[in-house]
Protein backbone atom coordinates (compact mmCIF):
# COMPACT_ATOMS: atom_id res chain seq x y z
CA UNK A 1 0.00 0.00 0.00
CA UNK A 2 1.09 3.60 -0.44
CA UNK A 3 3.20 5.34 2.25
CA UNK A 4 0.23 7.38 3.43
CA UNK A 5 -1.82 4.23 3.81
CA UNK A 6 0.89 2.57 5.89
CA UNK A 7 1.16 5.72 7.98
CA UNK A 8 -2.59 5.64 8.61
CA UNK A 9 -2.26 1.98 9.53
CA UNK A 10 0.43 2.54 12.16
CA UNK A 11 -0.96 5.80 13.50
CA UNK A 12 -4.45 4.40 13.93
CA UNK A 13 -3.72 1.15 15.76
CA UNK A 14 -4.74 2.82 18.99
CA UNK A 15 -8.09 3.72 17.44
CA UNK A 16 -8.98 0.29 16.20
CA UNK A 17 -11.25 -1.20 18.85
CA UNK A 18 -14.60 -1.22 19.46
CA UNK A 19 1.23 -14.06 24.03
CA UNK A 20 0.64 -20.98 24.02
CA UNK A 21 -0.43 -22.50 20.76
CA UNK A 22 -2.24 -25.65 19.69
CA UNK A 23 -0.78 -28.35 17.52
CA UNK A 24 -0.88 -28.48 13.74
CA UNK A 25 -3.86 -30.79 14.00
CA UNK A 26 -5.93 -28.08 15.70
CA UNK A 27 -6.74 -26.56 12.32
CA UNK A 28 -8.59 -29.62 11.09
CA UNK A 29 -12.03 -28.70 12.46
CA UNK A 30 -11.83 -25.28 10.86
CA UNK A 31 -10.64 -26.84 7.59
CA UNK A 32 -13.56 -29.28 7.56
CA UNK A 33 -16.13 -26.57 8.24
CA UNK A 34 -14.55 -24.31 5.64
CA UNK A 35 -14.73 -27.04 2.99
CA UNK A 36 -18.43 -27.58 3.70
CA UNK A 37 -19.10 -23.86 3.58
CA UNK A 38 -17.26 -23.41 0.27
CA UNK A 39 -19.45 -26.06 -1.31
CA UNK A 40 -22.45 -23.89 -0.46
CA UNK A 41 -20.95 -20.44 -1.06
CA UNK A 42 -18.17 -20.00 -3.60
CA UNK A 43 -18.06 -16.20 -3.26
CA UNK A 44 -15.48 -14.82 -0.81
CA UNK A 45 -16.66 -11.61 0.84
CA UNK A 46 -13.81 -10.47 3.03
CA UNK A 47 -12.21 -7.83 5.19
CA UNK A 48 -8.51 -7.28 5.79
CA UNK A 49 -7.71 -6.01 9.31
CA UNK A 50 -4.64 -5.31 11.41
CA UNK A 51 -4.88 -7.19 14.70
CA UNK A 52 -2.29 -6.20 17.27
CA UNK A 53 -3.69 -6.95 20.71
CA UNK A 54 -6.14 -9.06 22.69
CA UNK A 55 -8.17 -5.92 23.19
CA UNK A 56 -8.61 -5.51 19.44
CA UNK A 57 -9.38 -9.21 19.03
CA UNK A 58 -12.08 -8.97 21.72
CA UNK A 59 -13.59 -5.93 20.00
CA UNK A 60 -13.63 -7.81 16.71
CA UNK A 61 -15.23 -10.85 18.31
CA UNK A 62 -18.10 -8.66 19.52
CA UNK A 63 -18.71 -7.51 15.93
CA UNK A 64 -18.60 -10.87 14.18
CA UNK A 65 -22.36 -11.42 14.22
CA UNK A 66 -22.98 -8.00 12.66
CA UNK A 67 -20.32 -8.62 10.02
CA UNK A 68 -21.81 -12.02 9.16
CA UNK A 69 -25.22 -10.38 8.81
CA UNK A 70 -23.67 -7.86 6.41
CA UNK A 71 -22.46 -10.74 4.23
CA UNK A 72 -18.86 -11.07 5.38
CA UNK A 73 -17.61 -14.66 5.31
CA UNK A 74 -13.81 -14.22 5.42
CA UNK A 75 -11.40 -12.19 7.58
CA UNK A 76 -7.71 -11.64 6.82
CA UNK A 77 -6.08 -10.91 10.19
CA UNK A 78 -2.64 -9.35 9.85
CA UNK A 79 -0.81 -9.69 13.15
CA UNK A 80 2.72 -9.52 11.77
CA UNK A 81 4.84 -9.80 14.96
CA UNK A 82 2.07 -8.69 17.32
CA UNK A 83 1.48 -12.23 18.53
CA UNK A 84 2.76 -14.18 21.54
CA UNK A 85 5.00 -16.63 19.69
CA UNK A 86 6.31 -19.58 21.71
CA UNK A 87 8.84 -20.66 19.09
CA UNK A 88 10.46 -17.20 18.96
CA UNK A 89 9.25 -15.12 21.91
CA UNK A 90 11.90 -12.50 21.18
CA UNK A 91 9.85 -11.46 18.13
CA UNK A 92 6.64 -10.78 20.05
CA UNK A 93 5.57 -7.26 21.01
CA UNK A 94 4.20 -6.15 24.39
CA UNK A 95 0.43 -6.44 24.73
CA UNK A 96 0.13 -8.60 21.63
CA UNK A 97 -2.51 -11.13 20.62
CA UNK A 98 -2.37 -14.32 22.69
CA UNK A 99 -3.16 -17.83 21.47
CA UNK A 100 -5.98 -18.10 24.01
CA UNK A 101 -7.75 -15.06 22.60
CA UNK A 102 -7.12 -16.25 19.03
CA UNK A 103 -8.83 -19.56 19.85
CA UNK A 104 -11.83 -17.72 21.32
CA UNK A 105 -12.12 -15.58 18.21
CA UNK A 106 -11.82 -18.66 16.00
CA UNK A 107 -14.60 -20.47 17.84
CA UNK A 108 -17.03 -17.60 17.42
CA UNK A 109 -16.06 -17.10 13.77
CA UNK A 110 -16.61 -20.78 13.06
CA UNK A 111 -20.03 -20.65 14.71
CA UNK A 112 -21.01 -17.80 12.39
CA UNK A 113 -19.51 -19.32 9.22
CA UNK A 114 -16.66 -16.80 8.96
CA UNK A 115 -13.29 -18.06 7.78
CA UNK A 116 -10.20 -16.65 9.51
CA UNK A 117 -6.92 -16.32 7.59
CA UNK A 118 -3.92 -15.01 9.56
CA UNK A 119 -1.15 -12.98 7.93
CA UNK A 120 2.46 -11.96 8.40
CA UNK A 121 3.84 -9.58 5.81
CA UNK A 122 6.67 -11.62 4.35
CA UNK A 123 9.85 -10.58 2.56
CA UNK A 124 9.18 -6.82 2.43
CA UNK A 125 7.71 -4.40 4.97
CA UNK A 126 10.29 -5.38 7.58
CA UNK A 127 10.58 -1.80 8.79
CA UNK A 128 8.49 1.32 9.02
CA UNK A 129 9.88 4.83 9.17
CA UNK A 130 12.88 4.70 11.58
CA UNK A 131 11.70 1.49 13.23
CA UNK A 132 13.08 -1.87 12.09
CA UNK A 133 10.54 -4.57 12.90
CA UNK A 134 11.14 -7.54 15.13
CA UNK A 135 12.55 -10.07 12.68
CA UNK A 136 15.42 -7.96 11.34
CA UNK A 137 15.92 -6.20 14.66
CA UNK A 138 16.61 -9.55 16.32
CA UNK A 139 18.18 -11.19 13.27
CA UNK A 140 20.08 -8.49 11.35
CA UNK A 141 21.85 -11.30 9.46
CA UNK A 142 18.58 -11.83 7.55
CA UNK A 143 18.59 -8.29 6.11
CA UNK A 144 18.75 -7.86 2.33
CA UNK A 145 20.83 -4.72 2.89
CA UNK A 146 22.94 -5.57 5.96
CA UNK A 147 24.53 -2.57 7.66
CA UNK A 148 23.07 -0.15 5.16
CA UNK A 149 20.62 2.74 5.55
CA UNK A 150 21.07 3.70 9.23
CA UNK A 151 17.72 4.62 10.81
CA UNK A 152 16.15 3.36 7.56
CA UNK A 153 17.00 6.64 5.86
CA UNK A 154 16.27 6.91 2.12
CA UNK A 155 14.39 3.61 1.88
CA UNK A 156 10.71 2.72 2.00
CA UNK A 157 10.83 -0.56 3.95
CA UNK A 158 13.49 -3.16 4.63
CA UNK A 159 13.32 -6.67 3.18
CA UNK A 160 14.76 -9.95 4.32
CA UNK A 161 17.11 -11.84 2.02
CA UNK A 162 15.18 -14.56 0.15
CA UNK A 163 18.37 -16.60 -0.16
CA UNK A 164 19.44 -16.58 3.46
CA UNK A 165 19.53 -20.27 4.44
CA UNK A 166 18.11 -19.67 7.93
CA UNK A 167 15.31 -17.13 7.53
CA UNK A 168 12.66 -19.66 6.49
CA UNK A 169 13.23 -21.78 9.60
CA UNK A 170 12.13 -18.84 11.71
CA UNK A 171 9.31 -17.63 9.48
CA UNK A 172 7.77 -21.07 8.97
CA UNK A 173 7.57 -21.58 12.73
CA UNK A 174 5.68 -18.29 13.04
CA UNK A 175 3.31 -19.28 10.24
CA UNK A 176 2.52 -22.58 11.94
CA UNK A 177 1.79 -20.93 15.27
CA UNK A 178 -0.60 -18.39 13.75
CA UNK A 179 -2.50 -20.93 11.68
CA UNK A 180 -2.89 -23.18 14.69
CA UNK A 181 -3.92 -20.39 17.04
CA UNK A 182 -6.62 -19.09 14.70
CA UNK A 183 -7.60 -22.67 13.80
CA UNK A 184 -7.23 -21.73 10.16
CA UNK A 185 -6.86 -23.62 6.92
CA UNK A 186 -4.99 -20.88 5.03
CA UNK A 187 -2.30 -18.24 5.39
CA UNK A 188 -1.76 -14.83 3.78
CA UNK A 189 1.93 -14.13 3.14
CA UNK A 190 1.59 -10.43 2.26
CA UNK A 191 4.60 -9.65 0.00
CA UNK A 192 3.34 -6.32 -1.29
CA UNK A 193 5.55 -3.36 -2.18
CA UNK A 194 8.87 -5.18 -2.11
CA UNK A 195 11.33 -2.57 -3.36
CA UNK A 196 14.58 -3.89 -1.86
CA UNK A 197 15.41 -7.09 -3.73
CA UNK A 198 18.52 -8.22 -5.63
CA UNK A 199 20.35 -5.49 -3.76
CA UNK A 200 23.95 -4.69 -4.53
CA UNK A 201 24.49 -4.76 -0.77
CA UNK A 202 23.42 -8.40 -0.42
CA UNK A 203 26.31 -10.88 -0.81
CA UNK A 204 23.85 -13.58 -1.98
CA UNK A 205 21.46 -11.60 -4.17
CA UNK A 206 23.55 -8.94 -5.87
CA UNK A 207 23.36 -9.29 -9.63
CA UNK A 208 20.41 -11.64 -9.40
CA UNK A 209 17.15 -11.54 -11.34
CA UNK A 210 14.51 -9.81 -9.16
CA UNK A 211 11.74 -11.94 -10.68
CA UNK A 212 13.52 -15.20 -9.87
CA UNK A 213 14.43 -14.05 -6.37
CA UNK A 214 10.86 -12.95 -5.65
CA UNK A 215 9.54 -16.22 -7.05
CA UNK A 216 11.99 -18.15 -4.85
CA UNK A 217 10.53 -16.52 -1.76
CA UNK A 218 6.98 -17.24 -2.94
CA UNK A 219 7.78 -20.83 -3.83
CA UNK A 220 9.53 -21.50 -0.51
CA UNK A 221 6.46 -20.27 1.36
CA UNK A 222 4.14 -22.21 -0.93
CA UNK A 223 6.07 -25.43 -0.36
CA UNK A 224 5.67 -25.11 3.38
CA UNK A 225 2.09 -23.82 3.47
CA UNK A 226 0.50 -25.74 0.61
CA UNK A 227 2.69 -28.74 -0.20
CA UNK A 228 3.65 -29.68 3.36
CA UNK A 229 0.80 -28.35 5.48
CA UNK A 230 -2.02 -28.68 2.90
CA UNK A 231 -3.28 -25.18 3.67
CA UNK A 232 -4.30 -22.54 1.13
CA UNK A 233 -2.01 -19.61 0.36
CA UNK A 234 -2.98 -15.99 -0.28
CA UNK A 235 -0.77 -13.03 -1.23
CA UNK A 236 -0.95 -9.48 -2.54
CA UNK A 237 -0.57 -9.28 -6.31
CA UNK A 238 1.18 -5.96 -6.94
CA UNK A 239 4.73 -7.30 -7.42
CA UNK A 240 3.46 -9.57 -10.21
CA UNK A 241 2.17 -6.66 -12.30
CA UNK A 242 4.36 -4.79 -14.77
CA UNK A 243 3.77 -1.06 -14.33
CA UNK A 244 4.61 -0.36 -17.96
CA UNK A 245 1.99 -2.68 -19.40
CA UNK A 246 -0.66 -2.32 -16.68
CA UNK A 247 -0.65 1.46 -16.45
CA UNK A 248 -0.67 1.43 -12.64
CA UNK A 249 1.65 3.38 -10.36
CA UNK A 250 4.77 2.00 -8.67
CA UNK A 251 2.92 1.00 -5.51
CA UNK A 252 0.21 -1.20 -7.03
CA UNK A 253 2.53 -2.59 -9.73
CA UNK A 254 6.26 -3.23 -10.11
CA UNK A 255 9.01 -1.19 -11.72
CA UNK A 256 11.91 -3.13 -10.23
CA UNK A 257 11.83 -6.31 -12.28
CA UNK A 258 9.72 -8.62 -10.09
CA UNK A 259 6.74 -8.85 -12.45
CA UNK A 260 8.17 -11.82 -14.34
CA UNK A 261 7.60 -13.92 -11.24
CA UNK A 262 3.98 -14.25 -12.34
CA UNK A 263 5.09 -17.09 -14.61
CA UNK A 264 7.34 -18.75 -12.01
CA UNK A 265 4.94 -19.42 -9.12
CA UNK A 266 2.14 -21.96 -8.53
CA UNK A 267 -1.28 -21.14 -9.90
CA UNK A 268 -3.16 -22.30 -6.82
CA UNK A 269 -2.18 -19.16 -4.89
CA UNK A 270 -5.08 -16.74 -4.41
CA UNK A 271 -3.90 -13.29 -5.51
CA UNK A 272 -5.35 -10.28 -3.72
CA UNK A 273 -5.30 -7.62 -6.42
CA UNK A 274 -5.53 -4.29 -4.57
CA UNK A 275 -6.42 -1.01 -6.24
CA UNK A 276 -7.59 2.02 -4.32
CA UNK A 277 -8.09 4.70 -6.96
CA UNK A 278 -11.03 5.30 -9.28
CA UNK A 279 -10.45 3.97 -12.80
CA UNK A 280 -12.60 2.99 -15.74
CA UNK A 281 -10.96 -0.43 -15.86
CA UNK A 282 -8.59 -2.59 -13.86
CA UNK A 283 -6.63 -4.62 -16.43
CA UNK A 284 -4.79 -6.69 -13.85
CA UNK A 285 -7.96 -8.59 -12.96
CA UNK A 286 -8.42 -10.30 -16.36
CA UNK A 287 -4.62 -10.49 -16.78
CA UNK A 288 -4.13 -12.55 -13.62
CA UNK A 289 -7.20 -14.68 -14.32
CA UNK A 290 -5.80 -15.32 -17.79
CA UNK A 291 -2.57 -16.51 -16.18
CA UNK A 292 -4.56 -19.18 -14.37
CA UNK A 293 -4.83 -17.65 -10.89
CA UNK A 294 -7.84 -17.10 -8.69
CA UNK A 295 -8.09 -13.36 -8.11
CA UNK A 296 -9.57 -11.56 -5.13
CA UNK A 297 -10.08 -7.88 -6.10
CA UNK A 298 -9.34 -5.66 -3.11
CA UNK A 299 -10.51 -2.08 -2.54
CA UNK A 300 -10.21 0.45 0.27
CA UNK A 301 -11.92 3.52 1.66
CA UNK A 302 -12.96 5.46 -1.47
CA UNK A 303 -16.55 4.46 -2.12
CA UNK A 304 -16.48 5.45 -5.83
CA UNK A 305 -13.26 3.47 -6.33
CA UNK A 306 -14.63 0.49 -4.41
CA UNK A 307 -17.76 0.55 -6.53
CA UNK A 308 -15.74 0.74 -9.74
CA UNK A 309 -13.41 -2.13 -8.86
CA UNK A 310 -16.27 -4.28 -7.62
CA UNK A 311 -18.40 -3.65 -10.69
CA UNK A 312 -15.52 -4.19 -13.12
CA UNK A 313 -14.61 -7.45 -11.41
CA UNK A 314 -18.19 -8.74 -11.38
CA UNK A 315 -18.49 -7.93 -15.08
CA UNK A 316 -15.70 -10.41 -15.80
CA UNK A 317 -18.20 -13.20 -15.01
CA UNK A 318 -15.28 -15.50 -14.36
CA UNK A 319 -14.94 -18.25 -11.78
CA UNK A 320 -11.36 -17.02 -11.50
CA UNK A 321 -12.66 -13.91 -9.72
CA UNK A 322 -13.50 -15.28 -6.29
CA UNK A 323 -15.25 -12.29 -4.69
CA UNK A 324 -14.29 -8.98 -3.10
CA UNK A 325 -11.90 -8.05 -0.28
CA UNK A 326 -12.31 -4.77 1.61
CA UNK A 327 -9.08 -3.50 3.16
CA UNK A 328 -9.29 -1.08 6.08
CA UNK A 329 -5.81 0.27 6.99
CA UNK A 330 -7.08 2.18 10.00
CA UNK A 331 -9.73 4.12 8.09
CA UNK A 332 -12.56 2.65 10.17
CA UNK A 333 -12.82 1.52 13.78
CA UNK A 334 -13.83 -2.07 14.44
CA UNK A 335 -17.20 -1.17 16.06
CA UNK A 336 -18.13 0.77 12.91
CA UNK A 337 -17.11 -1.87 10.37
CA UNK A 338 -20.58 -3.34 9.85
CA UNK A 339 -21.96 0.04 8.81
CA UNK A 340 -19.02 1.29 6.71
CA UNK A 341 -20.22 2.04 3.13
CA UNK A 342 -17.01 0.92 1.34
CA UNK A 343 -17.60 -2.46 2.96
CA UNK A 344 -21.39 -2.67 2.92
CA UNK A 345 -22.01 -1.89 -0.73
CA UNK A 346 -19.58 -4.46 -2.20
CA UNK A 347 -20.71 -7.10 0.31
CA UNK A 348 -24.30 -6.60 -0.79
CA UNK A 349 -23.38 -6.75 -4.47
CA UNK A 350 -21.29 -9.90 -4.06
CA UNK A 351 -23.99 -11.53 -1.95
CA UNK A 352 -26.13 -11.41 -5.07
CA UNK A 353 -23.35 -12.51 -7.44
CA UNK A 354 -23.20 -16.30 -7.80
CA UNK A 355 -19.97 -17.81 -9.05
CA UNK A 356 -19.35 -21.32 -10.39
CA UNK A 357 -18.21 -23.63 -7.57
CA UNK A 358 -14.45 -23.75 -7.08
CA UNK A 359 -12.64 -27.08 -6.99
CA UNK A 360 -12.10 -28.23 -3.41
Amino acid sequence: MKPLIRFCLVASLALVAGCQTGSVDSSLSQADSTKTRQQKDAVMRGIHLMLGSDWQAAALQEQLARLAAAGVNTLILETDYDFAFKSHPELSSPGCVTPARAHELAAEARRLGIRLIPQINCLGHQSWSKTTLALLKNHPEFDETPGQYPNNTNIYCRSWCPQNPDVNKVVFALVDELVNAFEADAFHVGMDEVFLIASEHCPRCRGGDPAKLFAQAVNDLHHHIVTERKWEMFMWADRLLDAKTMGYGEWESARNGTAGAVDLIPKDIVLCDWHYELRTNYPSVPFLVGKGFRVWPSGWKSLPAARALSEFSRQQQSKGVVGYLCTTWGAVRIPSLAEWPPLLEPMKEWSMTPLPPRPL
